[in-house]
């Protein structure tokens, strides 16, 4: 285990991710299960977000164009914002039961995706085998405290996402309503690059902090964020470059699906649908990998902080324990 923790200990940006296609692949049989069960309706859920976001967005705008042209989103002056149709009661209610439809979703199953990975990983690492039976039994024991520390972080999410996002958005309509400049140019590169980064701060020590809630006894909310941020000192610059890696790749699928499959620039259908579905495919690849990598990330950091791993593994024993003694009064 001294070994094991040294190894872990060194890991950088290609070790990290290395580690984490190791994980997959040597364990394909249960990652494969986590993936069709769990992963699969996420990666769909969020391609569908895509599309309704896309379609809501069209609808917001009278294009002085085509009623489909892209410059709706590119250049403001060719649109003007449909007022009668956001002011409906129609519009308001199918944006937030879209809204909420896709937050409870993607709640829910982040929640399994993220308890049942993090158990596996651990389990992997503590006794080489673990099954997807075993983790997905685990799930009733984990979640309540993931959960906790899901809803704190979606709360600064939805914050910056849903009101300090569009505000971005609004000065970045306004700089460039009338005419280009070299200085309206740089601003919004500034305050676009700003954004970016704070948002992949926020979601790293997010990820990492569901983690610590997961496999770590009584640690969940802010006290999972402020461990998630404390073990990541040290490796931040590796698991910067991770997340950044993934996370680019996400937003490069994503950005294809919206262009081939919404938006149409390939207008035969069976063409559209295929490369929709190997799309979502790749975005599954990308959550599972991503899902992987946080728990890789958070074991990398407790080695690199020589921070013991026994406290973890007997929770793991625990959960494996209770699970037994559940098991044997249903055979009873």
């Amino acid at each position: 285990m001294e070994e094991r923790h040294q190894e872990l200990k060194r890991l950088g940006f290609f070790g990290i991710l290395k580690e984490s296609f190791k994980l997959i692949f040597s364990h394909k049989k249960l990652f494969t299960q986590i993936s069709l069960s769990l992963l699969i309706p996420i990666s769909i859920i969020l391609e569908v977000k895509i599309l309704t976001a896309i379609s809501f967005s069209f609808n917001m705008f009278k294009n002085r164009a085509e009623p489909e042209d892209i410059t709706v989103f590119i250049i403001p002056q060719y649109s003007t914002l449909n007022i009668s149709y956001i002011a409906s009661f129609k519009w308001v209610a199918l944006w937030l039961l879209s809204e909420f439809t896709y937050l409870i979703l993607l709640l829910v199953l982040s929640i399994l995706s993220t308890v049942t990975i993090a158990y596996s990983t651990a389990s992997i690492y503590k006794t080489k085998d673990t099954t997807f039976k075993k983790a997905a039994a685990a799930v009733p024991e984990l979640w309540k405290p993931v959960l906790i520390t899901f809803l704190l972080v979606f709360a600064v999410t939805f914050v910056y996402d849903y009101i300090l996002g569009p505000v971005l958005g609004l000065i970045l309509r306004l700089l460039f309503f009338k005419r280009f400049a070299v200085l309206k140019i740089v601003i919004g590169v500034i305050l676009t690059v700003l954004y970016i980064v704070v948002f992949v701060y926020i979601t790293l020590i997010w990820h990492v902090g569901t983690v610590v809630s997961a496999l770590e006894n009584d640690i969940y909310g802010a006290k999972a964020i402020i461990n998630g941020r404390n073990l990541l000192k040290g490796k931040m610059k590796a698991s910067v470059a991770v997340f950044v890696v993934l996370l680019t790749l996400a937003a490069g699928v994503d950005t294809a699906f919206a262009l081939v499959v919404v938006y149409g620039t390939i207008r035969i259908w069976a063409i559209r649908i295929g490369i929709g579905i190997l799309l979502v495919l790749l975005k599954l690849m990308m959550v599972l990998i991503g899902l992987v990598a946080q728990t890789v990330i958070y074991f990398v950091c407790k080695s690199y902080h020589d921070e013991n791993f026994q406290d973890l593994y007997d929770a793991v024993d625990h959960q494996k324990l209770s699970l037994d003694v559940h098991y044997q009064k249903l055979t009873v």
